[in-house]
């Protein structure tokens, strides 16, 4: 095409017509600029296409992993719950004045002890975003804001399960070795399930659990493992609460 316009320029020189040849000089300026338009706008087009795909890709792992989430949280978050639920169930064992039956004891403290998991989220596609520096991809900026704030939702749940874990195991366990049989209170099914290897067998020391729980230290103790829990509680339904927002935002972007 263009060596057909320069013949035709070529022409008109030699003619002596240069009226018509800048004409057909701007005309062929006007044809190749609207081809680089055309082109850029191919290729504009093209690009918007790629990232289009690409941000749906990234909405669905998304998806996936926010959904995995919330199952894993419901499962954990009944686990803690129950958990709680046997703290505050033996404060008020330890504040009747009945006689206190050592098997629900050692039931209500493995519930305490062994009930509770700490939450471990599916964090692969939050962090290929990141890392990658894909954030921007996402059109939605709602949905950009809360993918940035995950670090955030996930470091203040792991500093209140940090506390209960120090306290659990740095002190409310080991302040139980005089008070009663952790022997009896066993070791977790989920355990003993995966291994193959021998149940322990119960404890044959006697305490008299009157005396040795109906104290107000040991009250103290187990009030302050209740308290410790009841903010755990509290940041994973503020998780649920995150982690259910963000998906609806996700579900809104895929196409």
């Amino acid at each position: 095409m263009i060596k057909f316009f320069r013949k035709i320029r070529q022409n008109l020189i030699s003619e002596g017509k240069t009226g018509k040849y800048f004409k057909y000089a701007i005309g062929e300026i006007l044809l190749v600029m609207i081809g680089i338009l055309l082109a850029l706008q191919v290729n504009n087009w093209n690009n918007s296409r790629i990232e289009d795909n690409r941000e749906q890709t990234i909405l669905r792992n998304l998806h996936s992993d926010f959904r995995e989430n919330i199952t894993e949280l419901n499962r954990i978050y009944e686990g803690t719950e129950e958990s709680y639920k046997s703290s505050v169930r033996l404060l008020e064992i330890v504040k009747d004045s009945i006689q206190l039956k050592p098997k629900e004891i050692e039931a209500l403290l493995n519930s305490i002890i062994n009930g509770f998991y700490s939450l471990d989220l599916n964090s692969a596609s939050v962090d290929e975003i990141i890392n990658t520096g894909s954030l921007n991809i996402i059109k939605d900026v709602e949905l950009r804001k809360h993918i940035s704030n995950w670090s955030f939702i996930v470091a203040d749940s792991e500093d209140d399960i940090e506390i209960f874990y120090d306290y659990m195991f740095n002190f409310f366990i080991p302040s139980l070795t005089d008070k009663t049989t952790l022997r009896n209170i066993g070791i977790p099914d989920f355990l003993m399930k995966r291994l193959d290897i021998p149940q322990v067998s119960p404890s044959n020391f006697k305490l008299d659990q009157n005396t040795t729980l109906r104290t107000v230290e040991f009250e103290n103790e187990l009030y302050n493992n209740s308290l410790n829990l009841v903010y755990i509680l509290d940041n994973y339904k503020k998780i649920e609460e995150y982690l259910n927002d963000t998906l609806k935002l996700i579900e809104k972007n895929i196409k």
